[in-house]
């Protein structure tokens, strides 16, 4: 992987940097190409790298597929989603301790 998850504070960036990547190494990776794996529309894709929308719950399985993730990468991915969506400061403050958790190895990923 050449980005690191925990360098983020917004899963939109990391999801637009791995987007860029998968981009660069294969042409049809586009923006409809996501939408159609997402069942999503091209738009909605766009808004979320924008940072004007977010993704569902429901969606992040299909993000880690379309983006290949890895065991760690989906967990990280889900708390950094929850993290970037949560409105209330202590809900976010629990997020970030469970990711800083997960980076300096205190909590254990399978």
């Amino acid at each position: 992987m050449s980005e690191d998850i925990s360098k983020y504070t917004d899963y939109r960036d990391f999801l637009k940097d791995r987007y860029k990547d998968a981009k660069l190494k294969k042409v049809t990776f586009s923006l409809q190409y996501c939408a159609t794996q997402l069942q999503v529309s091209k738009t909605f894709v766009k808004f979320v790298f924008d940072k004007k929308r977010h993704f569902t719950f429901g969606t992040l399985p299909l993000v880690w597929d379309l983006f290949k993730l890895t065991p760690r990468e989906q967990i990280q991915l889900t708390f950094l989603f929850c993290h970037t969506v949560a409105e209330d400061v202590a809900l976010k403050s629990h997020f970030k301790a469970v990711l800083n958790g997960i980076e300096n190895n205190l909590i254990q990923v399978e």
